[in-house]
């Protein structure tokens, strides 16, 4: 017995139209499972600062050719958390000849940033919020943007590499906009 041509073309569209219609549901509910997830506070553990910096350890970098300001990166500070995560110590040295240092980390994924403490005298503090930041647009002295842009995130992604990270602070590049 043969089947007519017109009712295995309608057996097919409505065959494929139920495959479709449940691989649209499977995919919204894997969807809101994954928004839940995200939406569900992350535990915030106590992050350990790092030893005060050395002068020996220390790399410049310029983020505004016209600063009055030096910037350098820690080099013994470095570390790559979990593979999404960039940590460092930014040290400045203003006209005052006062070293600072701020331990910051790079999520890159998410292009945010968050500052772990403050060195300032040899000692460290801890900033009053641990919140994470949009990185902001580059500018005069924007050490962020300017480290997120060269260095701890070329690419879009996190650098996972001390080698890499710090060519990325002294190669050749164009005036930083």
């Amino acid at each position: 017995m043969k089947a007519p041509f017109n009712l295995v073309i309608q057996f097919a569209c409505i065959a494929s139209l139920a495959l479709t219609s449940n691989f649209s549901f499977g995919q919204r509910l894997f969807q809101s499972t994954l928004i839940k997830e995200e939406a569900k506070p992350v535990e915030m553990t106590e992050v350990e600062l790092p030893k005060p910096f050395k002068k020996g350890d220390l790399t410049p970098f310029v983020p505004s050719e016209s600063s009055s300001i030096k910037f350098f990166i820690d080099k013994e500070s470095i570390s790559f958390i979990n593979h999404d995560e960039v940590r460092l110590t930014v040290v400045t040295f203003n006209e005052s000849e006062k070293y600072q240092g701020i331990y910051i980390g790079f999520r890159c994924d998410e292009y945010e940033f968050r500052q772990y403490g403050f060195l300032d005298d040899g000692v460290w503090r801890r900033p009053a919020a641990l919140d994470w930041r949009k990185i902001p647009k580059p500018g005069y002295n924007q050490y962020v943007a300017f480290l997120a842009r060269y260095s701890t995130c070329q690419g879009g992604g996190a650098v996972l590499g001390k080698t890499k990270l710090l060519e990325g602070l002294t190669g050749v590049r164009k005036e930083f906009e």
